[in-house]
C-alpha cells in the first residue's frame, strides 16, 4: 500500500490501533501499537508524518457477521488509505488537451 503512493499527492493513511483490556490501559496499548506501524511507514517507506492520522481505539467493539458487537481479545492495527480523487480529476482535466482535426 505504501509503495503505491510514492510521488502522489492527496492521500492520508489512517492507522487505528485496537487492544484488549479496559479503560486507559487499553487506549494506551492501542496507541503504542498504532505508533509502531506509523514508525514503520515513516522509516521504511518514507511516508511523511503529516500524511498519517493515528487513532488509539482501546478495546472498541467490532461488528461480527451477526451484526452484534463484541470486544476483541488480543490486539490489532487497521491501516486505511484515504485518497482525494477530486485532486486527481482536476490535474487530469488541466493536462488534457482538446483534439482538433
Amino acid at each position: 500500500m505504501a509503495v503505491g503512493v510514492k510521488g502522489q499527492h492527496g492521500y492520508i493513511f489512517e492507522v487505528q490501533g485496537f487492544s484488549s483490556g479496559k479503560g486507559q490501559a487499553a487506549i494506551t496499548n492501542s496507541q503504542k501499537m498504532a505508533e509502531s506501524v506509523v514508525r514503520y511507514l515513516v522509516l521504511n517507506h518514507d511516508i511523511p508524518v503529516y500524511r498519517i492520522y493515528l487513532v488509539g481505539m482501546g478495546n472498541a467493539p467490532t461488528p461480527d457477521e451477526t451484526a452484534n458487537s463484541k470486544h476483541i481479545a488480543g490486539g490489532r492495527v487497521e491501516v486505511s488509505l484515504l485518497k482525494n480523487d477530486l485532486e486527481q480529476l482536476a490535474s487530469a482535466s488541466t493536462t488534457a488537451q482538446p483534439q482538433t482535426k
